[in-house]
């Protein structure tokens, strides 16, 4: 009998958007062709009410007190929440139901340690700093001034919610193996009920070699411009120094939107960078086919899948050390370079050495044509499929 899957999430899917948005629709596509049929149900109001994605009637709401006669209507036999980095309602929702006979995997598509990563202290200063909101800069003092017990709840508010999402789940899925030890460090107990799948490249293609002699004398960022997360304002305080070494004929590309992208633009300005574009949001791939190198400076990521990207595009990844994913993702000097997180001048070294060395730049790239094989849509799916077999 072929098994219903209903994937839920908070946002109505665009591939453009983002890496959630690509993992989803990659599910969708993906998992019908091993004989599942597949549904999306987003909520936009905290899961008071959920849309049929795609449905004649997604237009109209269907209300929390019907969505399991809907689900029992459609003969769902497993939910995969997406969710879990940020609440635990949809956990909760699940186990009022008490229904055995709908299993449920809860993913964490970002660190579990989002919470404190994100709003660090740098956050903090620089939303006190840049931020226009005379509100926004009085919440980031009173932050500020008690930032070590801010810290202290975050941790604790963090393990509650994995805690939760974890008790309630019939499995729960991490994106990084490393990740899966700090938790067990961090609870003191075995989590057998928690896996580890990676995320899958962005496209089925993976280039040839043959592309690398032609790449361009470019740079790029793909990013969402959200500063106190990707913190790109350090690219380009780094861009400026490598034009101040007389990197002239190199021109850095910042491709995405965001809701920083005028201070980012003042900035460029304000520091005179002058070899420096910003496309807005565009489709990356054509960047990514040109530049030479990637530029990543967040504060945390989950995965980070514009690292796959680059590395199946023969695009040298480089990347501060702010996540535990990013080791699952690079061998440092082998198929892309890896800089002690705020570590600048290494940064701006590693950068100088890479674009004057156009054949350490190539032995680079043809090993992350290589290494990133390992995340292939099709292994990924495959990892999928024998989880849900398992439930």
């Amino acid at each position: 009998m072929t098994r219903t899957i209903f994937i839920i999430w908070i946002i109505r899917l665009n591939v453009q958007r983002g890496g959630v948005h690509r993992i989803i629709n990659m599910l969708l596509e993906q998992l019908p062709q091993h004989g599942y049929n597949v549904h999306y149900l987003y909520t936009t109001d905290d899961y008071k009410s959920f849309h049929h994605y795609q449905s004649i009637n997604e237009a109209t709401p269907i209300p929390l007190s019907n969505l399991q006669s809907l689900l029992n209507e459609f003969h769902c036999d497993l939910i995969i929440g997406q969710d879990a980095v940020l609440s635990s309602r949809l956990s909760q929702i699940i186990q009022q139901w008490n229904n055995p006979d709908i299993k449920y995997i809860s993913v964490y598509h970002n660190s579990i340690f989002l919470l404190e990563n994100a709003l660090s202290r740098n956050y903090w200063i620089w939303l006190l700093k840049h931020d226009r909101s005379i509100v926004s800069k009085a919440l980031a003092l009173a932050r500020l001034a008690v930032y070590p017990l801010w810290k202290k709840q975050c941790r604790k508010t963090e393990i509650e919610l994995f805690q939760k999402n974890y008790d309630i789940a019939d499995k729960l899925i991490i994106l990084s193996k490393r990740e899966l030890s700090e938790i067990k460090a961090l609870i003191h107990e075995e989590i057998p009920k928690c896996t580890v799948i990676n995320n899958p490249l962005t496209w089925e293609k993976i280039e040839d070699p043959s592309i690398i002699p032609h790449k361009k004398k470019e740079v790029l960022i793909v990013s969402r411009l959200y500063n106190p997360e990707k913190r790109l304002d350090k690219a380009l305080y780094i861009w400026k120094q490598l034009e101040k070494k007389g990197f002239m004929d190199w021109k850095l590309r910042i491709v995405g939107s965001g809701p920083h992208e005028n201070y980012l633009h003042d900035l460029a300005q304000k520091l005179k960078i002058k070899n420096i574009e910003f496309t807005g949001r565009q489709n990356p791939y054509p960047y990514y086919l040109a530049a030479s190198l990637f530029m990543m400076t967040s504060a945390v990521e989950g995965w980070g899948l514009t690292l796959t990207e680059s590395m199946q595009t023969a695009t040298v990844p480089i990347v501060f050390d702010s996540y535990p994913a990013l080791h699952d993702i690079i061998t440092n000097n082998y198929d892309g370079v890896i800089i002690k997180d705020d570590d600048f001048d290494s940064y701006i070294s590693h950068m100088a050495q890479l674009m004057s060395h156009q054949d350490e730049r190539e032995r680079i790239a043809r090993n992350g044509l290589e290494s990133c094989r390992r995340f292939t849509i099709d292994k990924i799916v495959h990892q999928w499929v024998d989880l849900i077999k398992s439930l």
